[in-house]
């Protein structure tokens, strides 16, 4: 895998002779790390707003022309200097523009960090939305609209770029709100970029470790990913993460089998009972036709077999029927 960020690490490894990436300044900007402490008060613990991958902290901050930002920490505070992983993601997000995913503003290179700063999502994750201490009772269709935004920034990774993208962490808490309540794809760290070759079609690609967050990673993952595919999975759990309003796996519930999600959903749906086990602010609120054909994406997004599974241009499309029915029930009530 190392070959691929030869170029991007190759850039950084002569950062001395040349302080600034060789990128658009439109596209990616590089900040000093005296512009860093400025927006974020100088890594003031009131600015810190969440973690992400690998303990890395994110500051909310703001620019010297006024832009709110998120500034992500990234190497020697959180005990290590900078991964692959961190670079891996800024070279993706420097080539990537789509309304549905979080936007590169810049990034900063000290002698042990890296700072990545983001575009600010004020709202947070979907999972703090859904189900996190401040949780928000959201209404049904928007969180199909949320649902839709998510699967069109899937859809563009892994068909509308130059490259197919394979996110490889898609979860809630990677999916992020801006002001608007529109939904962001995040967390760009494990996603790879496959070659032109295959990057229309559906490929498998040898793996010696999991690749992604235990509970929302495909039953294949530990053989021959089917790449595409296993960002269909994950995402499937997220759809019932929405229609349920609880994470993928809960400690606290009883009896136990309503613990793990997925296995709590497809008992309900083989025995009749899924309408009883959703989300209780939804009740009486969503269209049984509108219910059917969401149930119906998600079951088939989760199938086993990844081979069996739908395209995320599919998953897109059936979404956007669903909410087409729940408007039309709407009206004609």
């Amino acid at each position: 895998m190392r070959h691929r960020f030869c170029s991007l690490l190759s850039f950084f490894a002569s950062k001395k002779k040349s302080p600034q990436l060789e990128l658009p300044e439109d596209i990616c900007r590089q900040f000093s790390l005296a512009q860093i402490k400025a927006a974020t008060n100088n890594f003031h613990p009131d600015s810190i707003i969440g973690t992400s991958y690998f303990g890395s902290i994110v500051y909310k901050g703001t620019m010297d022309d006024g832009t709110i930002v998120a500034v992500r920490r990234c190497g020697g505070s959180s005990g290590g200097g900078v991964s692959e992983l961190q670079l891996n993601e800024v070279k993706l997000l420097c080539q990537l523009r789509h309304p549905h995913l979080v936007s590169l503003i810049g990034f900063c290179l000290s002698e042990k960090e890296m700072f990545v700063v983001l575009e600010y999502m004020s709202r947070g994750s979907l999972a703090h939305v859904l189900y996190g201490k401040d949780h928000v009772p959201l209404a049904w269709k928007h969180r199909l609209h949320i649902c839709i935004g998510a699967a069109r920034g899937l859809h563009y990774l892994h068909t509308g770029a130059k490259h197919a993208v394979i996110h490889h962490n898609i979860k809630s808490s990677n999916i992020c709100l801006d002001e608007e309540w529109c939904s962001k794809i995040s967390d760009f760290g494990l996603s790879k970029l496959l070659p032109l070759s295959t990057s229309k079609a559906l490929t498998r690609i040898d793996t010696d470790h999991a690749v992604g967050t235990c509970g929302y990673m495909a039953p294949e993952h530990r053989v021959r990913l089917l790449k595409e595919k296993s960002d269909v999975f994950s995402f499937g759990i997220v759809l019932y993460e929405v229609l349920f309003g609880r994470p993928q796996y809960d400690s606290t519930l009883l009896p136990e089998e309503k613990q793990y999600l997925l296995d709590w959903a497809m008992e309900s749906l083989s025995q009749g009972t899924i309408y009883h086990a959703i989300d209780q602010y939804l009740k009486g609120g969503i269209a049984p036709e509108c219910l059917n054909k969401y149930l119906e994406i998600a079951s088939s997004c989760v199938h086993p077999k990844g081979n069996l599974r739908p395209a995320m241009g599919e998953v897109e499309v059936t979404l956007e029927l669903a909410l087409e029915l729940q408007e039309r029930a709407d009206s004609e009530m």
